[in-house]
C-alpha cells in the first residue's frame, strides 16, 4: 500500500528537447523523451514523473508535465542544457538517422524518489541509461510490478548492466529490432526470439512490431495485438514511449495484460497523429474507446 493513495505509478525515463525533420516539415524545439511520452498516455495525476531538465527547459513544456504528474517533487532542474535529440525520417517512417545527440545534464544526473512514491505500486522504466534505472529501482521499498524499456544504445554499450537489470522485472518492452539485437537472432523466428530474451530473467516480454503489432510472451502464454490503422502518420517519435504508458495505464485500471496493450496499442495509434507529444494532448474518450474497441474486434489472439 502506497503511503499516498493518489501516487499509483512511478514514470521514469529521459525528458528530451528534440528536433524532428519528416516529409510534414522540420520541427525544433520538440518536447520529448521517454518519461515525457509515457507519462502523458496516462491520465493526469496518477503518475509522479521522475527526471532531470536543464535550466533552459521552456516554461510552457515544464508546466505542461507539472500539470499532469501528481507533484513535480521528483523532477530535478540541474544548471546547463537539457538532453537534448535530433534526427531525420524516411518519406515512409521505415527509420531514421540521428542528426545529434547531446545529454546535457542527464550525464551527471542521478535520480532522487521522493518518500510517496518509494512504495508505488508500478514503477515503469523508461529508455535510458541502465545505472539510472537500476538506481531508481534500488529505492523502491516495496516490490513494484516493474515495466522496463530499453534502447539499442544501451544493449550495445551498456549490454551487462542491463542484462543484470532484465531479471529484476515484470516486463521487458522491446522493439522487433532491439530484440533482435539483444539476442543476435534474425528475428524470422518470433517465438524462438521471444524465448531467448526470457531466458535472460524477465517474467514476461512485449515485443512491439509497429504497424505489424505487438506480441507478448511469458513462460505460458503468447499472443498478438494488432496497431490501430491511422490514415496519416505524421510523426513516430515516441510511440513506443506511448505504448508502454498506455500499458501502464491499463495495469493501473486492473486490466490484465492482454487488455493493457489494447491500451497501448491505441496510445500508439494517437500519438503518431501529431509531431512529439501533439497527438496525446488531442485524446478524446469517444475516439480512445472506439479505437479500442476496433483493436477488441480485430485482435490476433
Amino acid at each position: 500500500m502506497t503511503s499516498n493513495q493518489s501516487h499509483k505509478a512511478v514514470v521514469f525515463g529521459s525528458i528530451s528537447i528534440d528536433k524532428i525533420v519528416n516529409k510534414h516539415g522540420e520541427f525544433s524545439s520538440v518536447l520529448g523523451g521517454s518519461a515525457a511520452y509515457a507519462l502523458l498516455a496516462n491520465k493526469k495525476d496518477t503518475c509522479e514523473l521522475v527526471g532531470v531538465v536543464g535550466d533552459d527547459f521552456q516554461k510552457n513544456h515544464f508546466n505542461l508535465l507539472s500539470d499532469h504528474s501528481i507533484t513535480t517533487s521528483s523532477l530535478t532542474k540541474l544548471d546547463g542544457n537539457t538532453f537534448c535529440w535530433g534526427g531525420e525520417y524516411k518519406d515512409d517512417f521505415s527509420s531514421r538517422k540521428t542528426l545529434y545527440v547531446d545529454p546535457g545534464v542527464s550525464e551527471s544526473y542521478l535520480p532522487n524518489l521522493s518518500e510517496d512514491s518509494k512504495n508505488c505500486p508500478y514503477l515503469l522504466l523508461g529508455n535510458t541509461a541502465p545505472h539510472l534505472q537500476t538506481d531508481l529501482l534500488n529505492q523502491m521499498q516495496n516490490n513494484p510490478f516493474v515495466l522496463l524499456d530499453t534502447f539499442k544504445l544501451y544493449i550495445d554499450i551498456a549490454n551487462e548492466e542491463l542484462k543484470a537489470l532484465i531479471k529484476r522485472v515484470d516486463l521487458f518492452c522491446i522493439n522487433f529490432n532491439e530484440a533482435r539485437a539483444i539476442t543476435g537472432k534474425d528475428g524470422t523466428n518470433l517465438i524462438e526470439m521471444a524465448m531467448s530474451i526470457l531466458d535472460l530473467g524477465p517474467k514476461s516480454v512485449i515485443i512491439k512490431d509497429g504497424e505489424n503489432g505487438s506480441h507478448f510472451f511469458d513462460s505460458q502464454n503468447n499472443f498478438s495485438i494488432k496497431a490501430f490503422p491511422v490514415d496519416k502518420v505524421i510523426d513516430t517519435t515516441g510511440a513506443g514511449d506511448a505504448y508502454m504508458g498506455g500499458v501502464l495505464m491499463g495495469k493501473i485500471n486492473g486490466k490484465n495484460i492482454f487488455e493493457s496493450m489494447k491500451v497501448g496499442a491505441v496510445m500508439a495509434s494517437f500519438c503518431i497523429e501529431g509531431i512529439g507529444i501533439d497527438g496525446l494532448l488531442k485524446i478524446n474518450e469517444v475516439e480512445f474507446s472506439k479505437r479500442l474497441e476496433w483493436i477488441s474486434d480485430n485482435h490476433t489472439s
